[in-house]
């Protein structure tokens, strides 16, 4: 018999207004445009017919983008705990549910409480504390993949003996999964902690220093890191390529490049030549 724990997540609910209010005046823009264009009620205009059909197009593009997004997310976001298999479905990220052996889980923790969350205890295993102990998830930093909506804190941790799968990844972003990740662990939120900790029980416990240690080799077994740098300089590009418009996102990839030399120094030099290039280019365009 299978656990479910619900996850936050982005809601359907919070699209469907969205695509209503695109509906509405998508629609609205596009009937007055192929009124226009067609000679329905007003006196057609031929030379306008190919830009007004244009403006009827855009105004209706963001409709099926929004449906789109609504199918997505209907589907909740939980964490099932099966006999045999933990499974993760969160369709905002996921195109399919992510399985975990249960032979496979290392530890779990449940922690609700303030902006350092997820303790590791320095004093444990075979070590004595030398120092403060430190966390897992610090004000919205952590080195873990994180399931949960921008503004919500995680509250959930499950970290793996080993790098599990490759997730089937619907988008990469930044704090999530990545494409051809392993997952080493993951930060989720539960919607009802006290929930989450009856039913992780088998799971849970203070967190080690043997823990930390072994997370940090699991997390570059996975590939995360170097995934991280990967993901961080396709942003760069992407400032790089709406720089052409807006030049001060150019500048940015440029410091972003430069910050990026010591890790990935050819993809890092290319980064800060061609953004610092392209501003330049729009600085004289814009001064002349």
């Amino acid at each position: 018999m299978e656990t479910v724990v619900p996850l936050r997540a982005r809601s359907a609910w919070e699209v469907a207004p969205v695509l209503a209010l695109a509906l509405a005046l998508g629609g609205g823009v596009a009937a007055c445009c192929l009124a226009i264009v067609f000679g329905n009620g007003v006196e057609p205009e031929r030379s306008w017919s190919a830009m007004l059909l244009g403006i009827a197009a855009l105004a209706l593009a963001p409709v099926p983008v929004l449906a789109r997004r609504l199918h997505i997310l209907r589907p909740p976001a939980r964490l099932l705990l099966g006999p045999d298999v933990l499974t993760i479905a969160y369709p905002e990220i996921l195109r399919r549910p992510f399985a975990v052996r249960r032979t496979l889980m290392r530890v779990a923790a449940v922690d609700d409480d303030g902006p350092y969350r997820f303790r590791v205890h320095t004093a444990s295993g075979p070590y004595w504390a030398g120092g403060g102990d430190g966390y897992l998830w610090s004000r919205g930093a952590t080195a873990l993949p994180v399931l949960a909506p921008e503004a919500v804190r995680p509250n959930l941790l499950l970290l793996f003996e080993e790098p599990v799968g490759v997730a089937d990844v619907r988008r990469s972003r930044m704090r999530s999964i990545y494409r051809g990740e392993r997952v080493a662990g993951l930060l989720l939120a539960a919607q009802d902690p006290l929930e989450a900790e009856r039913a992780l029980a088998p799971f849970t416990r203070p967190l080690t220093m043997p823990d930390a240690i072994r997370l940090e080799e699991t997390l570059g077994e996975g590939g995360r890191f170097a995934l991280a740098l990967r993901q961080l300089v396709h942003v760069g590009w992407g400032l790089i390529a709406v720089g052409v418009i807006v030049p001060i996102l150019a500048a940015l990839a440029a410091v972003l490049g430069i910050l990026l030399v010591p890790a990935r120094r050819a993809h890092g030099v290319a980064l800060a030549i061609a953004g610092l290039g392209v501003f330049g280019v729009r600085l004289v365009l814009w001064l002349s």
